[in-house]
């Protein structure tokens, strides 16, 4: 193992030298420190994470807290992006498992000190649960994605702009009756809602009770039986809004078993922008998530929090998606 002291006597300096250069304690254009750093290179020199950690009092280490299964395509896409722009600023990850004996979710606070964590991202949480409130309201830095608390940071997909996005698409292809399936109440059904009804509002789009269905994410069995429902109605919709791309395979299944074609009958728009949506035939039109820009953001402000605690101040930031053309949407019968 390549120790400090190996590196100092190859460049015919103190070991002192070599580890104020390796930890960036002087100045990092410097000819001696760029010789330093590229012989620890060569002798292929790892620092001792444990005694870096002894020594700094950070660990270089974030958790990711998310409590359900990672069987969501978004998700999966966010992680990757969090996992990769914290390894390029030389940061590790911990999941932040649920404790199964705990009735509040966890002291999750309690977990992250005892793990040494610099900093945590909440990706997907009961939010109401006192264990998750106490870890944004605490002094570990947190960021919180989907989900705003005072005084934490946050980092949001704008539900409400790409709500309306979707249905100022609907109406330019001519629809008048436009349904609504929404997934479990929460901040992003609430502004996903927000935006549905501000659109129709503006657009002069009728959006009856019985157009707006509550059903659940990533369910395409639900959404199979409220669109069943919906179409058997005396007032049936021309056009559907799922809750997400996976759950447009249960309405697209329905739609078939009711001998309906789409887009010629009824049209149908997703949210997320998954990669399966765009191998279905017919492609899925739907709104895309920009899961990668949300890491960025997410991770930018979580180590602004650790590395300038005195000068950071809690922030929202909105990260906005996009609409991708498909072949389920297309003008009313």
């Amino acid at each position: 193992m390549v120790t400090l002291k190996d590196i100092a006597q190859a460049c015919g300096v103190s070991a002192a030298t070599v580890s104020r250069a390796l930890n960036g304690l002087t100045d990092p254009s410097g000819k001696n420190s760029a010789c330093i750093r590229q012989k620890a290179k060569e002798m292929g020199y790892f620092p001792n994470a444990a005694a870096r950690t002894l020594k700094t009092s950070k660990s270089n280490n974030i958790g990711i807290l998310y409590e359900d299964r990672m069987d969501h395509e978004y998700f999966s896409f966010l992680l990757n992006g969090l996992r990769s722009a914290a390894e390029q600023k030389g940061y590790d990850i911990t999941f932040i498992r649920r404790s199964m004996h705990d009735q509040d979710a966890g002291d999750y606070s309690d977990r992250a000190r005892r793990r040494n964590l610099d900093g945590v991202v909440v990706v997907q949480a009961d939010f109401n649960s006192a264990g998750v409130m106490r870890l944004a309201a605490g002094s570990i830095p947190t960021v919180v994605i989907d989900h705003a608390y005072e005084g934490c940071d946050c980092v949001m997909c704008d539900n409400r702009a790409g709500m309306e996005t979707i249905v100022r698409e609907a109406k330019a292809m001519g629809h008048e009756k436009i349904a609504c399936i929404h997934g479990e109440d929460g901040t992003v059904t609430r502004e996903r809602l927000s935006g549905f009804y501000k659109a129709c509002a503006e657009l002069g789009v009728r959006a009856p009770a019985a157009f707006v269905r509550p059903g659940h994410f990533h369910d395409p069995q639900s959404c199979a039986q409220i669109v069943t429902a919906l179409m058997q109605a005396d007032e049936a919709p021309t056009c559907i809004l799922c809750p997400d791309d996976f759950s447009c395979l249960g309405a697209l299944s329905a739609l078939e078993k009711l001998g309906l074609r789409v887009p010629e009958d009824v049209s149908v728009i997703g949210y997320d922008g998954i990669r399966m949506g765009q191998m279905l035939h017919p492609k899925l039109t739907t709104l895309r998530q920009d899961a990668s820009g949300a890491a960025r953001e997410t991770l930018a402000l979580l180590l602004d929090a650790i590395e300038n605690p005195e000068t950071h101040k809690p922030r929202q930031v909105m990260v906005t998606g996009e609409m991708l053309p498909g072949e389920t949407l297309g003008p009313p019968k």
